[in-house]
C-alpha cells in the first residue's frame, strides 16, 4: 500500500470520526420516553414548548450537525440537516424546551 493510499484512509477516518454534535450538553443519564401520544404515527417527536425534554430530542436529530449555543442562562442547539434545513432548540436551566424554530434552506 502507498503514502497516498494511507493518507487517504487516515484523512477519511478523522471525518468519520468527528462527532455531529459539538458542544451540546444532552443530559447524563436515563431519559424519560416520550409519552405515545407526543409521538406521531410516523414515529417523530411532537415537538412541545414546555414540555419536550433536551435528551428526548437528541435521538431524532442523530443524524443531523448540531452546535451547542449559551446565552446566560439559556441553553440551546442549532442543528442542521444535510439539506441545509435548520432547527433551532433553547431549554431552560432543567433542560426543558421553551422555544424551538425550523429554518427551511433556499
Amino acid at each position: 500500500m502507498n503514502f497516498k493510499c494511507v493518507f487517504s484512509l487516515l484523512l477519511l477516518a478523522g471525518c468519520a470520526s468527528q462527532p455531529n454534535h459539538q458542544g451540546v450538553n444532552w443530559g447524563e443519564g436515563s431519559c424519560p420516553k416520550p409519552a405515545p401520544e407526543d409521538v406521531s404515527a410516523t414515529h417523530h417527536l411532537i415537538i412541545q414548548d414546555g414540555k419536550t425534554l433536551k435528551c428526548q430530542i437528541r435521538p431524532y436529530v442523530w443524524n443531523m450537525a448540531c452546535q451547542g449555543i449559551v446565552d446566560g442562562e439559556t441553553e440551546g442547539a442549532v442543528c442542521q440537516d444535510g439539506g441545509g434545513n435548520q432547527m433551532i432548540f433553547l431549554f431552560d436551566k432543567s433542560g426543558v424546551l421553551t422555544t424551538h424554530r425550523s429554518l427551511r434552506a433556499g
